[in-house]
């Protein structure tokens, strides 16, 4: 495949993806085929940043790319296969403690759902059949915390049978449906923010993976993989637009107030990748954020 980087224009949401440029992050792999958002959709336009000379991308690129108005972001398992491309990580190492389950705030477990979802991605890029296993069984738990039980049933059945049976391209699919589906049953329920810190959560879990994969075994191929210009700012933009008594919630407060510094990190100029002590100051920022999710509730 060429390493000529793919640029990005905007476009409206529901236009023809085979003929229309469309939003692509500065990435050498094929990496799209669902986004970590899908519930954001409809949920409010942000603009993203038009770069000159705009590429189309193939089709293959193409195939299965959804969009967030004018914003495409990258799914966690296609993020963590496109690093699989250019070595041999050792994805088992980024395995962690599930988070507590004593957890009665309702935007911490949405948050702590998103980065079980990006651990299933995880777990099944390492082609573990346990750990899938584990990960979907505190996915379960969390989701009976807010009485989504019901909604997660069905697909946790089909999870560990595509993990006994080795189907992880299967099992991909199977992730992305859970998110979509627990996240149609938060809007459902008129819980949309619940739906934004879940995506948030998800999204967040797997730039701190792929930043210590990197900080660990860094190269300027991988670098330029993190290079993720106005996804730091679209949430920035949702999460300044939830709720108040959601975007007080203390640990939300404190995302918030690291979330700039995080979107810098990712929004470099095209053709120039994060430097090792960039990609070191990320995995720091990202771990930080993530222990704010995590940490018991006092």
């Amino acid at each position: 495949m060429s390493s000529t980087p793919v640029s990005f224009t905007k476009i409206s949401t529901g236009v023809s993806l085979i003929s229309t440029p469309f939003p692509a992050w500065d990435y050498r792999f094929h990496m799209f085929r669902r986004v970590c958002l899908p519930t954001l959709l409809g949920l409010g336009a942000f603009a993203s940043a038009v770069v000159s000379a705009p590429q189309p991308l193939d089709r293959e690129q193409i195939r299965g790319a959804e969009f967030l108005e004018n914003l495409s972001i990258p799914n966690a398992g296609e993020l963590f296969a496109a690093f699989a491309k250019i070595g041999k990580p050792d994805w088992t190492s980024h395995f962690r403690p599930p988070p507590p389950t004593s957890i009665t705030s309702r935007p911490l477990i949405a948050l702590n759902l998103g980065t079980l979802i990006a651990d299933g991605f995880l777990a099944a890029e390492a082609q573990d059949r346990q750990q899938v296993k584990n990960v979907s069984r505190e996915i379960k738990l969390l989701a009976k915390s807010i009485g989504l039980e019901q909604e997660f049933m069905v697909r946790n059945n089909s999870i560990a049978d595509f993990a006994d049976n080795r189907q992880w391209e299967a099992l991909d699919e199977e992730l992305e449906a859970v998110q979509s589906e627990l996240a149609s049953a938060m809007s459902g329920r008129h819980d949309d923010e619940l739906a934004t810190l879940m995506s948030f959560g998800c999204w967040l879990r797997s730039m701190e993976v792929v930043s210590a994969q990197l900080a660990a075994h860094y190269t300027t191929e991988g670098a330029g993989i993190l290079r993720q210009p106005g996804v730091g700012e679209f949430f920035t933009a949702r999460l300044g637009a939830l709720p108040t008594k959601v975007r007080t919630v203390p640990a939300v407060v404190e995302i918030q107030r690291r979330l700039p510094a995080l979107s810098a990190a990712l929004s470099l100029p095209a053709g120039t990748p994060p430097s090792i002590d960039a990609v070191a100051s990320l995995q720091s920022l990202t771990t930080g954020m993530l222990s704010l999710i995590t940490a018991q509730e006092k």
